[in-house]
């Protein structure tokens, strides 16, 4: 029998690039339906599908990599394997930032605990809407179970005025368009600090220096925002990025301020004008590089 005639599924049939919600069992893939899940009382359950095109996708394949459970008491991922499938479990007080990522096509949900792992979920870019909302699910039930804040920004001696969409130079004006979407998005959200990018010299010498001429080290810009509750940090897939290639990546993290138990600043070792902002989390650390003494910096460590 022909890959043509093996019968076809409903499942093959609504196949996609998009992530799509699961209402009830008749929806789940065939991979993950001996799992119990409970419709009635989960705030969302989401299936992400493998990264092919729908002409590389059989009927006989499993079609979908991640089932993402987002039950009362624990956020559960279902992740396709050489054989079935493997399960992971995080309690919404395990939770400590949750970034998410967009370079063209290509998205990410990662997922960073208070011990330090990382639970990522790659995704189709084409499916913003629906990763949105699952982080805005995320971040409620997050807040939810976490205890009042520990650290206290300090605040700005003058607060910074919004931005306007050129502020941070041609090159940055998708990351103001990030911040007017989170202002949207956030009501009661205010701007803590913004910068464009940057190029940063080595602190190695003339050698390095002459190699960095041709191949330099780009600080990217960034937006930090707040809630009541949350910091918001808007910037690339990575801060420091070499060569010359433009990079339209967005980033956007999310970290409950109840999770915030220390903040330090260090010198970037190995570039100038740049500084090591680390965010202690439990066991975790999430680390930003800003520009030395900038107002980011500021807004962060004081």
């Amino acid at each position: 029998m022909s890959a043509t005639d093996v019968p076809r599924s409903a499942e093959f049939d609504a196949f996609g690039p998009w992530v799509d919600r699961v209402h009830d069992a008749t929806e789940m893939p065939v991979l993950y339906r001996d799992y119990p899940v409970d419709f009635a009382a989960s705030r969302l359950v989401l299936k992400v599908p493998r990264n092919i095109s729908r002409r590389d996708a059989l009927p006989t394949m499993d079609l979908y990599d991640h089932l993402i459970i987002v039950a009362p008491e624990r956020l559960i991922v279902l992740s396709r394997a050489l054989t079935g499938y493997t399960e992971s479990t995080l309690g919404y007080d395990d939770i400590v930032a949750v970034t998410d990522t967009v370079d063209l096509a290509h998205g990410q949900v990662s997922i960073l605990t208070g011990t330090g792992s990382t639970l990522t979920v790659p995704y189709n870019g084409a499916s913003q809407d629906l990763i949105t909302r699952l982080i805005d699910v995320l971040g409620e039930l997050t807040r939810a179970a976490l205890r009042s804040s520990v650290v206290v920004l300090p605040t700005p001696a003058v607060s910074p005025a919004d931005l306007d969409l050129l502020d941070l130079g041609k090159e940055d004006v998708g990351l103001v368009t990030s911040y007017f979407d989170l202002m949207r998005h956030e009501l009661g959200a205010s701007l803590l600090a913004a910068h464009g990018r940057i190029q940063l010299l080595p602190r190695g010498g003339l050698t390095t220096r002459v190699v960095h001429s041709l191949y330099p080290m780009t600080l990217h810009g960034a937006v930090l925002c707040r809630t009541d509750r949350e910091l918001h940090l808007i910037g690339r897939r990575a801060w420091l990025v070499r060569g010359t290639a433009p990079d339209l990546s967005r980033s956007h993290t999310t970290i409950p301020l109840a999770a915030i138990e220390e903040i330090s600043v260090r010198p970037q070792p190995a570039y100038l004008g740049a500084s090591v902002v680390t965010l202690h989390i439990g066991a975790a650390r999430f680390e930003l590089v800003l520009p030395e003494g900038s107002a980011a910096v500021g807004a962060l460590a004081g």
